[in-house]
């Protein structure tokens, strides 16, 4: 089949997507209400670009812990390595939403902080490390048996290993990971709703709340996220089949 029947076809399938959900948004709802949201379009565009800078901080937050937590796995060292594995079941195992409670309330109340915005952020970075330290260990495979058979005999330092070898080779194919991270740290981020943070999620409720349109917002809510995370999705194939080629 040549691409411009693919391409057609997959037209075809993304227009009949769209007029379902145009048809579910428009006709799902007897009196439909939308222009009670739309008109604080200034909150929403705030919250949508809180919401992307909220989720930018996280990721490079969690790029640095991430690494971090993959270098120790690495370790020789078997304190080391135990202590990043032991770190990461417990992270993974655990639900967001319980990650940005604990964090907020117990371990702000034990630091003596009351910043929601910063505690919520740490609570993202913690909670997507692990994710994160997976990705960069997937990409590491990229350097072969034989390279650290190399580094050996030529007695390289771990930092050497790192800064030298490893990471260059690593910075291309662990693109399109980083992109599909910062996708479902978006998607994640709504959660900080639960403790008033003015991201998507919780200036849409807010304002569909106040028109008593709920539906209504979490259709408009809907199409928020479908704006960033689909082109996202999008960017990451796309780089993922060029690095594979």
């Amino acid at each position: 089949m040549n691409k411009k029947k693919i391409r057609l076809q997959y037209g075809v399938v993304i227009l009949s997507f769209v007029t379902i959900i145009f048809l579910a948004i428009r006709f799902t709802i007897a009196n439909p209400k939308y222009e009670l949201i739309l008109t604080n379009h200034k909150l929403l565009t705030e919250a949508f670009f809180n919401t992307i800078l909220l989720s930018l901080v996280t990721l490079a937050g969690a790029l640095i812990l991430g690494f971090v937590l993959f270098a120790m796995m690495r370790s020789k060292i078997t304190y080391v390595k135990a202590i990043a594995e032991v770190f990461s079941e417990i992270i993974m195992g655990t639900p967001l939403l319980v990650m940005i409670f604990l964090v907020v309330y117990p371990f702000g109340q034990l630091v003596g902080s009351d910043n929601k915005l910063l505690l919520g952020v740490i609570a993202m970075i913690l909670y997507n490390s692990p994710y994160v330290a997976n990705a960069y260990e997937s990409t590491a495979a990229v350097v072969t048996d034989e390279q650290y058979i190399v580094m050996d005999l030529y007695n390289f330092k771990w930092y050497d290993r790192y800064r030298y070898v490893i990471i260059p080779q690593m910075i291309r194919p662990f693109i399109p990971s980083l992109i599909n991270n910062l996708s479902s740290v978006i998607k994640g981020s709504a959660l900080l709703n639960i403790i008033s943070i003015p991201e998507i999620t919780y200036m849409t409720t807010v304002i569909s709340s106040r028109n008593y349109a709920f539906i209504e917002g979490y259709y408009v809510m809907w199409l928020l996220y479908l704006i960033v995370t689909i082109p996202l999705s999008l960017i990451a194939k796309i780089i993922a089949r060029k690095v594979s080629q």
